[in-house]
């Protein structure tokens, strides 16, 4: 089958400094990658009895015209329930016989078996990281350093569509680093109606508090969604791999990996992650549904008021470059924009933090580079917790998305799923897109 992208290789070896200080292991017993290997898609696995239709889904995308892989870290922690061994047991049989009865020539697949991993260590981030770090080896052995990491989960599907988009998109955009995929959760289906209806507020949390993010003019508003994101081979090692946090791993790395910059999102295809209620984190979709499932309360979000004063504060980012000529100018800054902003930036040192950034800066790119850094997507949460404690409630999160949809011409709807499809949409109909 002839590539549809230019095979570009650079010396073999490119990753051996990661792969010594950072990786996690070589696994033995797997084949050597074929030379024209470019993409690699890689699952981790833990307590899912639905990981042969996940395989399924992508075995059955339309080609993508390169070599490709799946790789499946199938992993649980020391201690294990009976039960999640089973469940361990019978996927990895699955995997198994989908590799035997695989009669292409285009895709291998390999499987990881991590049974009983120190509980200090086991979760989420470190199950992405070995398969991440054994498609690093890979690419490694062959010298392709722009080859394709798709990060996908073991209860997700995706449209037929979903590969041979991503690889186009690359060929077309040599330039980017890293892209988000477009995502959509089932609202409908077999499980139970309240689930639906609750994975319909928690993603209209996501795109609000996303788009809200956006609207202060924040540089690096982005979805953080495990199943669906995308990066360069060459990426990966820059900023030092997979963390190995038990929950919100995908959140860390993509706001690492967005100051590297050349981060795209791309909108012409969809990955479908499970509606699922989950225990297996503490957060996240699977937990969030879980949670609402127990206590059938209505999902509240930050309110839209305290997204104000991060638009103001952000705006004044240039004249804190041009301007700023004593410490104590910024603390009247602050306090004029909102007493909240000031007390949190107080207690975080601000007025330090950013005569530093100043003083350090060449010039006002650099500056404004060192200042979201500093004040990233974890800082902002940081701050919307703390504002919230004393200076704004929480609100319904369908009322909040009715707000800001006014704002910014997103048509309202008398229920959350349909609200919901109207802020899809929106998004959808930006196309693919450069974040920064």
């Amino acid at each position: 089958m002839k590539p549809i992208v230019k095979q570009k290789r650079s010396k073999v070896g490119f990753a051996d400094l990661y792969l010594e200080r950072y990786g996690s292991g070589s696994a033995e017993g797997l084949p050597e990658p074929d030379p024209d290997l470019f993409l690699i898609v890689v699952i981790p696995a833990f307590k899912e009895p639905g990981l042969a239709a996940s395989i399924d889904a992508l075995l059955a995308c339309d080609p993508p015209g390169v070599k490709w892989e799946i790789i499946v870290n199938i992993n649980y922690p020391e201690f294990s329930a009976a039960s999640v061994i089973e469940t361990s047991r019978e996927s990895l049989a699955a995997t198994k016989r989908i590799i035997e009865n695989l009669s292409r020539d285009d895709v291998k697949i390999h499987c990881l078996w991590n049974p009983d991993i120190p509980n200090r260590h086991a979760g989420v981030g470190l199950a992405r990281k070995i398969a991440m770090d054994q498609a690093i080896l890979r690419f490694n052995a062959v010298g392709r350093r722009d080859g394709l990491l798709l990060s996908f989960d073991a209860d997700s599907f995706c449209e037929p569509g979903y590969l041979k988009r991503i690889v186009c998109f690359y060929h077309d955009h040599p330039s980017a680093r890293t892209a988000n995929i477009y995502f959509e959760h089932p609202l409908t289906g077999l499980l139970d109606k309240r689930i639906y209806h609750s994975i319909a507020q928690y993603e209209l949390y996501l795109r609000y508090m996303r788009l809200a993010l956006e609207l202060t003019g924040h540089p690096h508003s982005i979805h953080t969604v495990g199943s669906s994101f995308s990066l360069r081979a060459r990426t990966y090692i820059r900023v030092n791999g997979m963390g190995r946090d038990k929950a919100g791993e995908d959140f860390y790395f993509l706001h690492k990996c967005i100051l590297l910059r050349n981060f795209w999102e791309i909108n012409d295809t969809s990955v479908y992650p499970s509606s699922r209620e989950s225990d297996r984190v503490s957060f996240g979709t699977g937990a969030s549904v879980h949670q609402q499932m127990q206590t059938e309360h209505v999902l509240e979000v930050y309110c839209l008021e305290s997204f104000y004063p991060l638009m103001e504060f952000f705006n004044r980012v240039e004249a804190f470059w041009h301007h700023l000529e004593r410490k104590e100018d910024i603390d009247a800054d602050l306090l004029s924009i909102s007493p909240g902003l000031e007390e949190f930036a107080w207690m975080k040192n601000a007025r330090q933090r950013i005569w530093e950034m100043h003083r350090d800066s060449a010039g006002l790119d650099t500056f404004r580079d060192k200042f979201f850094a500093w004040f990233n997507g974890f800082m902002v949460l940081k701050y919307l917790n703390e504002v919230h404690k004393r200076h704004y409630a929480k609100s319904p999160v369908s009322r909040e998305a009715v707000r800001l949809g006014e704002i910014l011409g997103i048509c309202n709807a008398e229920n959350v799923e349909t609200l919901l499809l109207n802020y899809r949409e929106y998004e959808k109909n930006r196309g693919n897109r450069k974040i920064i």
